[in-house]
């Protein structure tokens, strides 16, 4: 008989083979003292035996929650396993005094079809592109910015200035929330900016002529993997068709390659919020790529 039962952090390390490394590893944290966001662990056991686990988080303030991962070892599938886990995070999550919870997926996932299905016959949206992800070496980079030194030289003249986060005289984190919390930046923006993984050197700050910041782009480096990834990149709507972000890109690959050789591994992103961008990641990023996706986005009111 299969039992469903939370799993405190020390418990994942021994879980691990039933999620991705980032999350085995960011689940077996201990709890931070103050922290907002709160971290569910529901495993699965068919006695005493771990066959499931289903990892989610949620904003304490506002009720948002974020289903992570939810896997079931393969010779136990097609049993319920994965439905009754679903279920059982769900309530665990509403009873936790959660509103909303979302999952986002790649449709290039193994099993994303039936994973959809899953979420449909639960009574989740169905799944919509949320997000594109380009994956290359930046040593490609060069196919993509034939016309890097132009595109870059026009933008300086135009007043922009790129400062990376180490360079900077502030507290770039404290600026971005700033930013979010008076309402001129969404809120999507700061995906990634607490997480002890971003990388300073090749995060930036975007400002104009006036020295007002116009826009960010925040850079992780995910060291198991040794690979940077840029979730954010994101400027005001006034600058967009300058192609101002387009340039930070532009310049974050070439101070990687700069630094770590062409070989280096590099993951840009973009929102549905940025719908130009995500066209230029489309058909300008994609076509000189080791791999392209999109991330799906599925939510249900809880």
């Amino acid at each position: 008989m299969t039992e469903i039962r939370s799993v405190d952090f020390r418990s994942v390390g021994q879980l691990s083979h039933l999620t991705f490394p980032a999350f085995a590893r960011a689940f077996s944290e201990a709890p931070r003292q103050g922290s907002q966001l709160r971290l569910h662990r529901l495993a699965a056991f068919e006695r005493d035996n771990p066959i499931g686990l289903a990892l989610a988080t949620m904003d304490a303030q506002s009720g948002h929650a974020e289903l992570r991962s939810l896997v079931v070892d393969r010779p136990h599938r097609r049993m319920g396993t994965a439905r009754a886990l679903l279920q059982e995070m769900e309530t665990r999550l509403r009873d936790d005094g959660g509103k909303l919870v979302s999952t986002l997926f790649s449709d290039q996932l193994p099993g994303a079809a039936g994973f959809a299905a899953l979420l449909a016959d639960a009574g989740w949206s169905g799944p919509k592109p949320e997000r594109i992800r380009i994956l290359g070496r930046v040593g490609k980079t060069g196919d993509v910015f034939r016309d890097r030194e132009r595109l870059v030289q026009r933008a300086l003249r135009d007043g922009l200035t790129i400062v990376s986060w180490r360079d900077h005289d502030g507290d770039p984190r404290s600026l971005i929330l700033r930013e979010i919390e008076a309402g001129r930046a969404p809120d999507w923006t700061q995906i990634g900016l607490m997480a002890d993984t971003v990388d300073p050197d090749f995060s930036m700050i975007l400002t104009d002529g006036t020295g007002e910041v116009v826009g960010w782009v925040i850079c992780q480096f995910h060291a198991e993997v040794r690979r940077w990834g840029f979730p954010v990149g994101w400027i005001h709507e006034e600058h967009q068709k300058r192609g101002w972000l387009l340039v930070a890109y532009a310049q974050g690959a070439h101070f990687i390659e700069s630094r770590h050789g062409p070989d280096a591994v590099a993951v840009f992103e973009s929102s549905s919020g940025l719908p130009m961008m995500w066209r230029v990641l489309e058909h300008r990023f994609a076509p000189h790529a080791d791999r392209a996706d999109l991330m799906m986005i599925s939510k249900k009111s809880l």
